[in-house]
Parts: structure tokens; sequence; C-alpha cells
């Protein structure tokens, strides 16, 4: 059984004439939160697409828990959660329980109340608020719920794309926390992708960078700056080289 959560060479995924993501090579260990931070435009969103099986890549492997995502890609997606903006459709008249049971049958998962509760337990949604209308909810207590699906199952990987955008600076706090949580007391490994540089340096100890497509950095977030603004100007000029 390999050591890595997931590995990935050479992934590349091209639109046409236009290369969005070009030749990723990175090997993740399982039980880290692992860092994949870039600008807007960067090829985050496309890379997780990829991982996640939801867009084969022009060229290139990708593996997840030694399963191929181009030829099992089943096994693939019964080992991962995704929380995107792309998967961050809470039924705002349905309460947190009934949704995540909505998911549950979904995926043919037994036991649907203790399922649901305890996943609502691990992401630290308070009781009161587990048979409201997550209409009713704040935006942090929606992504709240969001993480909670991803995590229904078990899942051995669990992939974030910008996980608190749109999130004010309390709600991020808090969904920090929980990540940090997460990542203590849930056996999965994290993979969180951003663009903000104190949400990588704060939560991940290992990182890759990518700037147009191109992985420029990999290694410990602590070799680009001991402190927040070493870490900022390093990552500016390895982004700038890349325009």
């Amino acid at each position: 059984m390999t050591e890595f959560a997931l590995e990935t060479t050479g992934l590349t995924r091209s639109f046409g004439t236009f290369v969005a993501v070009d030749e990723v090579s990175l090997k993740v260990a399982k039980g880290q939160l692992y860092g994949f931070l870039g600008l807007n435009g960067a090829g985050k969103t496309t890379t997780i697409r990829m991982l996640t099986t939801l867009l084969p890549p022009t060229r290139g492997t990708a593996k997840l828990w030694g399963h191929d995502i181009a030829a099992d890609p089943l096994a693939v997606r019964r080992l991962i959660g995704l929380v995107s903006d792309e998967t961050s459709e809470s039924q705002s008249d349905w309460t947190a329980r009934e949704y995540l049971a909505y998911f549950c049958r979904i995926r043919g998962i037994e036991n649907v109340r203790d399922t649901v509760e305890r996943c609502l337990i691990s992401v630290g949604l308070a009781e009161r608020f587990r048979g409201k209308r997550i209409g009713t909810y704040s935006t942090g207590m929606k992504r709240r719920v969001e993480i909670a699906r991803a995590l229904l199952g078990g899942p051995k990987v669990l992939f974030l794309d910008e996980p608190t955008r749109g999130l004010d600076l309390p709600a991020k706090r808090e969904t920090w926390k929980l990540l940090r949580d997460l990542a203590t007391s849930e056996d999965v490994t994290t993979f969180l992708s951003s663009h903000d540089a104190q949400e990588i340096r704060t939560l991940c100890t290992q990182i890759s960078v990518i700037a147009t497509g191109k992985l420029v950095f990999t290694g410990s977030a602590q070799d680009l700056g001991a402190d927040l603004d070493t870490f900022e100007d390093s990552l500016i000029e390895l982004l700038t080289k890349r325009r």
C-alpha cells in the first residue's frame, strides 16, 4: 500500500490551445493538511476537478490511495469528499438533518440518523440549529453543513476549494479552527486550495504554489518565510515571475 494519499505525475489539462494545468507533479502524505496556493485563475480549481474525477486530464496521471483517477474513477469517488462553489447547493428550505439525510440515502449509507448526527457534531454545528432551516443560518454555519456533507461516508481525502471564500473574518476564523480540529480528530487527508496566503500559512505545513498552470514551489511553508509578511513577500516574488 502506498504511503501517499495523493500522487500526480505530469498532470495536464488543456482547453483547445490554452493549457490550464501544465505538468503538475506532487505527493501528499496520508493524514496531511496540504495547502495548494495560487492566484485566481492559476489552475487550482481545474486541478481539483481532475483529482476528483469531474474532469479528465489531457495527459499525465494521478492516483488517490493507489487508485488511478482515469482508470478507476468509481473507486476514487468512494474515497473522497469535496467542498467547492460547484457543490455548495444547500437547500435553504431543508434543515441540516434533512439535507444530510438526503445525501446519505443517495450514497446508500446505513444508520442515517446516527451518521448525520455524528457528522454535525464533528463540524461543531450546535444541536439547537440542526432542526432549523438552513436558510436561517449564517454563512459560516452553512459552510459547516457543506463540510459535514463532504464527510459523509468517512472519506479518506477531503478536497476543499476556497472553503472560506465570501466569509467574514469571524466566520473565516471559525472555519480555520474547524479544519484544524478535523485534521487532528478525523482520519482524513485534507487538500486545501486557496488564494489566501494567511489561510494557507496558518493551516498548512506542506504546500505547493501554482502560477499560470505550473508549480513554482513545493515544500515547507516555513521555507518561504518564518512570519506572514516574509511568506507573502516570497509568494509575490514567485507569482510575479510567471506573469
